[in-house]
């Protein structure tokens, strides 16, 4: 559902399918979608794959806090090496 911090990781129709909250019908129709289209099911899986492997794993996370942290110090004057 698209709820919370979920509408950040899942793009919908790229990573996957994002419904309502408490719309059962949406969540229904996105099932039975995926229940019956292999081929969406396949594409969303390998998608969803590349993005976990390119936007959070831990080379990227590990970047990600060394660059906030470059631009921590440098706001507080202090100039990494």
């Amino acid at each position: 559902t698209a709820v919370g911090g979920t509408p950040e990781v899942v793009e919908q129709e790229v990573t996957g399918l994002l419904v309502p909250p408490e719309d059962v019908a949406a969540l229904s129709a996105a099932m039975l979608r995926l229940a019956n289209d292999e081929a969406l099911r396949t594409r969303l899986v390998q998608a969803a794959r590349e993005r976990v492997e390119t936007d959070f794993s831990t080379a990227h996370a590990t970047q990600m806090y060394l660059a906030l942290y470059r631009r921590l110090l440098l706001s507080k004057g202090f100039v990494p090496k």
